[in-house]
């Protein structure tokens, strides 16, 4: 049975936050033993923002939170090493096959606490361009065994910034759970919630109200569909950020669109919304190295009409599984949700093509087989260089 050590120095939700959670999630999907390290008070302890932990519900001996005593690592060097000293202490009585690291403080405690005894595998999930100094070369390419990343783009930056052999930055993209992909069937409860028409085409966007979300781009889009099919409704899904959804219920007054966007929070029922999606949308303008929503829409069954915006363009294939248009393109955005609306059959093929991929590339499954390789990789160089070390002694 493999036994895995994931340090996480979040305290706070955020992208990169999201992605080590989903792969411990999935780890534990696939029969793995995790131990789960968090900063004191971390909300990690409690899973992913919406929901609880899935895997301590369904086997909670499979996952173990490990509270460090250090609340904030990233800015004290007396809670980084009072971490360091709490996982040592771990480490002397229990062995793991490979320790995940996420978060700059945690790779550093990883490093400090680890040494030589397992794997380090730094899982890097954000989408902040790495600093290429010396310590950090160093700490990268001398101290960790591989780079786990999410996305194409955040793998050059490791291999050019950072200069660590491209055979040892893996992309393995954010993992889906099961139950994303389980068929649900509409009941109109949905709609009788927010007012909305049985038969009224439903667009459903998922995401934080955050200005890098592209919903200014996507109401005004809203505004151009509403012209060609005046029953199309927008459905925004996500929590109040920034002072929204405040300037968007009022941009779209200033559009005449008020009675066809919907703003309905934050919600856990996502994959009951995305029943009732004609089309889901993501028309982020920055960002996504990750995109958890675009990767629930596939699984959903769901055609997508996207932004070419960080992995987005790795997920979904234009034409296949949903249109690609280009960040702020607001016309576009309204031509390529219309096209879909219009095109019953163009969806319906999108739909299963998306589901296929998401399932070959996105599923629990996908991803153990991803890591399962990187880890065979990674034992096979060490076997390599020990043989290279037994032939050079014995010469």
């Amino acid at each position: 049975m493999r036994r895995i050590l994931i340090i996480t120095d979040s305290g706070r939700w955020t992208a990169e936050a999201e992605y080590v959670l989903a792969v411990a999630e999935a780890e534990v999907a696939v029969g793995t033993d995790v131990v789960l390290a968090v900063p004191h008070g971390s909300f990690c302890a409690a899973g992913l923002p919406g929901r609880p932990w899935r895997a301590r519900e369904a086997d909670p001996e499979r996952l173990r939170i490990f509270e460090l005593p250090g609340r904030t690592p990233r800015r004290s060097l007396s809670d980084l090493f009072a971490n360091v000293r709490c996982l040592s202490a771990l480490l002397r009585g229990e062995r793991f096959d490979a320790v995940h690291s996420s978060g700059s403080s945690a790779h550093m405690v990883a490093v400090l606490a680890v040494g030589r005894r397992a794997p380090i595998l730094h899982l890097r999930g954000t989408a902040r361009k790495p600093r290429g100094h010396a310590a950090n070369r160093f700490l990268y390419r001398r101290m960790t065994t591989a780079v786990i990343v999410p996305s194409a783009r955040i793998r050059a930056w490791v291999i050019e910034t950072l200069r660590v052999p491209p055979d040892r930055v893996h992309r393995i993209l954010l993992p889906v759970a099961d139950d994303h992909f389980t068929e649900h069937l509409a009941d109109g409860s949905l709609r009788a919630e927010f007012g909305i028409e049985p038969g009224a085409p439903v667009i459903v966007n998922v995401a934080r109200l955050a200005p890098v979300k592209g919903h200014v781009v996507l109401v005004r889009a809203m505004a151009g569909v509403a012209r060609q099919i005046p029953d199309a409704r927008l459905l925004l899904v996500g929590e109040p950020w920034c002072g929204e959804p405040e300037g968007l219920r009022a941009l779209a007054r200033e559009l005449d669109i008020e009675d066809a966007v919907v703003f309905a929070g934050r919600r856990e029922d996502v994959a009951r919304i995305l029943v009732e999606a004609a089309v889901c949308v993501c028309s982020s303008i920055g960002s996504e190295e990750n995109s958890r929503a675009v990767s629930e829409y596939m699984a959903a069954g769901r055609p997508v009409v996207a932004t070419r915006v960080g992995v987005i363009p790795e997920l979904v294939e234009d034409g296949a599984s949903g249109l690609l248009v280009e960040p702020g393109d607001s016309e576009g955005l309204a031509r390529a949700v219309v096209a879909v609306l219009e095109d019953r059959g163009l969806a319906e093929r999108m739909g299963r093509e998306g589901k296929r991929l998401a399932r070959e590339r996105v599923s629990v499954e996908s991803f153990a087989e991803r890591l399962g390789q990187a880890l065979g990789e990674i034992r096979g160089g060490a076997t390599s260089a020990a043989a290279s070390a037994r032939a050079s002694e014995g010469a």
